[in-house]
């Protein structure tokens, strides 16, 4: 067992709230500490046991212990470990704030389309400057805008009439097949182009796909703009060295209840 590394989950607001004050928590005045794990494998465990149903943004933190100033005790958990979690694991309870000079690493929690939190990653320098925060599909978003007017679109409830947001694709990766019930304008910022593949609108993607090369280099056939139609599969693809920034716009605004993924 590695004693000298310790992790925190928090969320996201906690974590950047009072940057210079040391992090507590309630379990601090309810049980003497703060609760901590012994690796990021089982601050998985913990989120998807304790906090499946939080909206909240996670951020879990890497922690040396020796530069806590609190006593690290490695003690049972009460009254059994979470779900995926061998019998006998200790757990650092933290007797104590956790002092900020002692972080060495922040990550994000990712979940899937069933809110099931599947990885913790770090933010990239873009994402970082941002403020991107981890999406279902891959690559990292924000939201920027929402329209004060409203639309209802049938079957689907009120919706804005437009939403927009920051979508950043890492080099190398590919955003998993997906649909929105809405159109959607992606635009390009900066980075390689990206391949942004259609895929139909049927049950699944289609085997046969249609691919725009969404980029700067119009001589070489990339386009600054692409719309993809409501209901129609879609996926992009990084296939360069750097990340690449796009902004999406959505209408009628986006929902998670009118979002599908597979």
């Amino acid at each position: 067992m590695n004693t000298s590394t310790v992790f925190h989950l928090l969320p996201s607001e906690s974590y950047h709230s009072a940057p210079g004050e040391p992090i507590t928590a309630a379990s601090l005045e309810r049980e003497g500490f703060v609760h901590c794990s012994p690796d990021a494998e089982t601050a998985l465990a913990v989120a998807n046991s304790l906090y499946r149903s939080t909206e909240e943004q996670l951020v879990l933190l890497e922690l040396d212990a020796a530069s806590l100033s609190a006593p690290v005790r490695w003690e049972a958990p009460a009254p059994v470990p979470p779900e995926g979690v061998p019998a006998g694991t200790l757990f650092p309870h933290v007797y104590g704030a956790l002092d900020r000079a002692a972080i060495r690493g922040v990550s994000y929690a990712r979940r899937d389309a069933e809110d099931r939190f599947v990885s913790f990653e770090s933010r990239g320098e873009i994402a970082e400057r941002l403020d991107l925060l981890p999406h279902p599909e891959g690559g990292w978003y924000r939201r920027t805008w929402t329209c004060a007017q409203t639309s209802r679109p049938e079957g689907r409830g009120v919706r804005p009439s437009a939403t927009a947001i920051y979508y950043l694709l890492p080099a190398g990766q590919r955003s998993r097949w997906h649909r929105v019930e809405s159109d959607e304008l992606w635009m390009w910022h900066r980075g390689p182009a990206l391949l942004l593949r259609g895929a139909g609108r049927g049950r699944e993607p289609e085997e046969r796909t249609e691919a725009v090369k969404l980029g700067p280099g119009l001589a070489d056939g990339q386009v600054p703009q692409s719309l993809v139609p409501a209901d129609s599969w879609q996926c992009a693809e990084n296939t360069g060295d750097t990340d690449t920034l796009v902004s999406c716009v959505v209408s009628p605004g986006f929902d998670f209840a009118d979002f599908q993924m597979i």
